[in-house]
């Protein structure tokens, strides 16, 4: 067995049976890395949770990508219908990314029940429309039956329901106008089937799901035209390569948005938390490094009369230096264990339990989501106890300064 390894363990087997100024510290040291690791792991989890959770409601209400017009694409509304080719339509099979589309329109209008207003936008689906990634929102009822011609059934959401006092089986009117040269705005009267909660207020305050064929007689259109189609993706990091793609392929007249570019403030926001994760990392290893340091340079300071000893009999100072490094590795590890129990502990009891709440109004979901997959999770051990490593090699760089014969008298 390796002589270094043999002396790091007496040293570390004293220093537990003693109650010494280097054994407090190595505790704090100990206690610094797992506060540390704790702290990362758990900032990458709920970090990582949020930009999936956000991300993945955004892109149920709008998909990855929105094919449409131009003018339609700096509207929330459908203003300029337009029809998708059968060739067109196997452009968007014969990519590997797409997992799948749905056609769509926006119509902007009024809806009354009994004597309450509420200003809505009309999302025109039909049987193409993935109820599979909206399901989870839906919260009571049922989706609209998509196969009858021109079906008067409608989902609300629950802001919505709350707001006009409505509750499935009513039966509100809403009102539209085909432009602004219309006087006296067409009235329909529907039936609301479902009540979904998406805790994104931006979709839940107007947003109300029913026919595209609606929207169609509405606005006179053709059977075949509509607002828009939205693409979902299977890898949504290649957005903007899959849009690209699709754009060459479309006619001029048609262009093709990522959901990133549609909702840039959102996007934008989430995505300064792999900022802050950053800050945490570099903060959190400073302190631990920081923390290890001092520890090994008091043992150091207290072991000087073996260092002098080591050296008068001909070690070298790079096997000196080894049996303090194994000392500053076993801390690390120790406290690398530890902090896994806290953290893994933490993002497992969230995400069975959910017992940390947040506002839905601030954070777009009412429960703090987490998402640590094992890579990463590797990833951020492995680095940790890389670089704790490799930085704690200066303050034993030390060793090669100190005299054997003034450090061997010391006791």
């Amino acid at each position: 067995m390796d002589i270094t390894y043999l002396l790091a363990n007496r040293i570390r087997q004293s220093n537990i049976s003693k109650s010494n100024v280097s054994s407090r510290i190595i505790k704090i040291a100990i206690l610094a890395v797992t506060i540390g690791i704790a702290s990362i792991i758990i900032s990458v989890a709920t970090g990582r949770g949020l930009q999936k959770a956000i991300s993945k409601k955004t892109a149920a209400f709008n998909g990855h990508l929105v094919i449409s017009t131009f003018e339609n694409n700096t509207s929330q509304i459908s203003i300029n219908p337009f029809k998708m080719d059968k060739k067109y339509f196997s452009v968007l099979n014969d990519l590997n990314n797409v997992q799948d589309y749905q056609k769509v329109a926006y119509k902007a209008g009024l809806i009354k029940f009994n004597d309450s207003y509420e200003g809505i936008v009309f999302k025109g689906i039909d049987s193409s429309f993935n109820q599979s990634i909206f399901s989870e929102f839906l919260i009571e009822g049922r989706f609209p039956d998509l196969n009858k011609i021109n079906s008067s059934e409608i989902i609300v959401s629950k802001h919505m329901s709350k707001r006009l006092n409505m509750s499935i089986g009513d039966q509100p009117i809403a009102y539209f106008k085909r432009d602004n040269s219309q006087l006296i705005p067409n009235q329909r009267k529907y039936k609301v089937v479902g009540i979904y909660e998406s805790d994104f207020s931006d979709f839940d305050e107007v947003y109300v799901l029913g026919s595209l064929n609606q929207i169609r007689v509405l606005n006179d259109w053709s059977d075949e035209e509509v607002g828009a189609i939205e693409v979902f993706l299977k890898n949504n990091d290649k957005d903007t390569a899959t849009a690209n793609k699709l754009y060459k392929s479309l006619p001029f007249n048609i262009d093709v948005i990522t959901l990133k570019s549609r909702f840039k403030n959102i996007f934008q926001w989430i995505a300064l938390f792999d900022l802050n994760i950053l800050i945490i990392l570099i903060i959190m290893l400073f302190v631990g490094v920081i923390n290890i340091a001092t520890a090994l340079l008091i043992l150091i300071f207290e072991r000087a009369s073996m260092i002098g000893l080591l050296k008068t009999i001909g070690a070298k100072d790079f096997q000196i230096q080894k049996i303090f490094l194994w000392n500053g590795f076993q801390i690390i590890i120790k406290g690398v264990l530890l902090g896994n129990f806290l953290a893994l502990g933490f993002y497992f009891s969230q995400k069975y339990f959910e017992w940390i709440k947040l506002d839905p109004a601030t954070y777009y979901v009412n429960v703090a989501p987490v998402e640590l997959n094992f890579f990463e999770w590797f990833y951020i051990n492995l680095s940790l106890i890389f670089v704790c490593l490799l930085l704690l090699w200066f303050p034993t760089k030390i060793i090669s300064s100190m005299s054997p014969s003034k450090n061997i008298r010391k006791r």
